[in-house]
């Protein structure tokens, strides 16, 4: 299984800006289910982001930084910018209305997308999911069920402030991706470059 395309659809959740409240509190799935639909979304968000991959038997985290666009309408362009030699666009449409998932891989990417939408039931149709808040900061892991998406990943751990600001992904093997997001800005709409881009993906 390529582990980076669930990865990437998992970035479809920087669209949702968060607002908390200041207790404390534990979370478990019937909260986490009132809390995504509660996520306000802007029509178009940019970002920046880094990225740090560990691999068990690597004593050095592989390491890269790049920039992003969530397209409502559209879907998400991720850019990775350096090292130099990685530098590549990877560009993730939305599906078309009513289009199945193929694989496993792209049920995952629809179930984040429905995350998008306010939709919970994609989601724990493939994860446990339970959370903390505190303060204005929200915490949620995200547990696999079925038993192939167990082989890939062991557990999703997001972190939630203004915008959804880091993904910790553990893949099953030991290896552990960490993307942290910065620099937000509620952007105008995809240029037409950019749309040209997901229709062509599509």
């Amino acid at each position: 299984m390529h582990f980076n395309k669930i990865i990437f659809s998992l970035f479809l959740l920087l669209f949702a800006p968060f607002c908390l409240a200041q207790e404390q509190a534990n979370l478990d799935e019937a909260a986490c289910k009132v809390a995504f639909a509660a996520l306000p979304r802007p029509t178009t968000l940019r970002a920046e982001f880094n990225q740090e991959k560990s691999l068990p038997d690597v004593t050095k985290p592989l390491r890269a930084q790049g920039e992003i666009l969530v397209s409502g309408p559209h879907g998400v362009i991720l850019r990775t910018l350096q090292p130099a030699f990685a530098q590549s666009t990877r560009v993730i449409p939305l599906p078309r209305p009513g289009q199945a998932a193929a694989n496993l891989e792209a049920r995952i990417g629809q179930t984040i997308q429905s995350v998008l939408a306010g939709d919970f039931a994609a989601l724990a149709d493939l994860f446990a999911a339970a959370g903390q808040r505190h303060g204005k900061e929200l915490q949620i892991t995200l547990t696999p069920k079925p038993p192939q998406v167990k082989e890939a990943i062991s557990k999703i751990s997001l972190r939630f402030h203004t915008y959804l600001e880091e993904i910790v992904v553990e893949e099953a093997g030991g290896s552990r991706v960490r993307l942290v997001f910065s620099g937000f800005r509620v952007a105008p709409p995809a240029t037409a470059e950019e749309i040209q881009a997901f229709n062509a993906a599509r």
